[in-house]
């Protein structure tokens, strides 16, 4: 009956008569049972291996609960089940990577380091634009300022070359990720937020980045796909083109704002978000909301949800008014 554990007939009888006794020793055991003396300390090291049985001072024998057993047994066997599938899925990846060229129309790339400096050298390459969803988690953490940024964001470096960064973020935002995005924002990045299905790079339309969301699962290895076949890259330009236009755009505050959820709200508001669609975005609870929409019509001077609205448009054309003001005129 015992058999699917592991254990030998010979074993089970000794457990079956081990069971009903508490403990018993080595010499009572093998007068009770079929098993020699000469074969029992094997058959009583099967059982202890197993977890069925353990050896007590003295040199007696005591029987483990047999479902306490099964289920220990059971949680041993999934974990090696999981270990080999995250393994043989591993080591899947690196024979397709082993196969492939850098002429493939999709390319697999693995590890942590190689696919930050993939990622770099790609957006480096960047001459027009750059398409990106953006959704936790992620491979690095970097400081939000514009120094770090600088040095050590791509997509920050492309902005900085005049290439154009649009942008589609997951939404579920906390503090850092906001500041990040303010900072982007503010550099001249054409920001919006809906929900997006995968992490994903697009460059001048002629290559996607894929990160893979499941690799980013604890025990696997991270791994990223590289796609040039222009089929391919076209259907995930239309997907992205098909999101951004129903996102909600984020703009530049005007406003001097410390906090970088306020910012956010003051986008979502001009979009014409909901209080509970606003909540959702920013992780908060609808009565945040309705604290912070009510402490901004106080700095605003007005009384209505209309007049802020009317306000925060005005202050918004004003912005763009001075911001084209400042671009500096074209030498004749």
């Amino acid at each position: 009956m015992l058999q699917p554990l592991g254990i030998s007939a010979e074993a089970e009888a000794l457990y079956v008569a081990l069971a009903p006794l508490g403990s018993a020793t080595r010499e009572e055991l093998a007068t009770l049972t079929s098993v020699t003396p000469a074969d029992i300390d094997a058959r009583l090291e099967e059982l202890r291996k197993l977890g069925l049985a353990t050896e007590l001072a003295g040199g007696s024998w005591r029987h483990l609960p047999l479902p306490e057993v099964a289920k220990a047994l059971r949680a041993q066997r999934i974990s090696e089940l999981e270990m080999a599938s995250v393994a043989a899925e591993s080591l899947h990846s690196h024979l397709l990577a082993a196969r492939q060229s850098q002429s493939d129309d999709i390319q697999i790339v693995l590890g942590r380091e190689a696919i930050i400096a993939m990622t770099r050298d790609l957006c480096g390459s960047a001459q027009k634009e750059i398409c990106m969803f953006d959704k936790p988690p992620y491979v690095e953490e970097r400081d939000a300022t514009p120094q770090a940024l600088s040095e050590d964001a791509p997509e920050w470096q492309a902005l900085e070359r005049g290439t154009r960064l649009r942008c589609i973020y997951h939404p579920g935002f906390d503090t850092d990720r906001l500041k990040e995005l303010s900072l982007f924002t503010s550099k001249g990045e054409e920001s919006r937020t809906a929900p997006v299905p995968m992490k994903l790079i697009l460059v001048d339309g002629e290559l996607a980045i894929i990160p893979s969301m499941r690799s980013y699962l604890p025990g696997h290895e991270l791994r990223m796909s590289v796609v040039r076949h222009s089929l391919l890259v076209e259907a995930l330009q239309w997907q992205f083109e098909a999101i951004w236009d129903t996102a909600v755009p984020i703009v530049a505050s005007t406003y001097s704002e410390p906090d970088p959820r306020r910012k956010m709200l003051m986008s979502l508001l001009m979009a014409g978000s909901t209080d509970q669609a606003i909540a959702s975005n920013l992780g908060i609870n609808v009565r945040s909301v309705r604290r912070w929409i009510s402490e901004l019509m106080d700095e605003l001077g007005v009384s209505t949800r209309l007049q802020l609205g009317a306000a925060m448009v005005r202050a918004e054309h004003i912005r763009k008014e001075a911001s084209g003001m400042a671009q500096p005129r074209p030498s004749s």
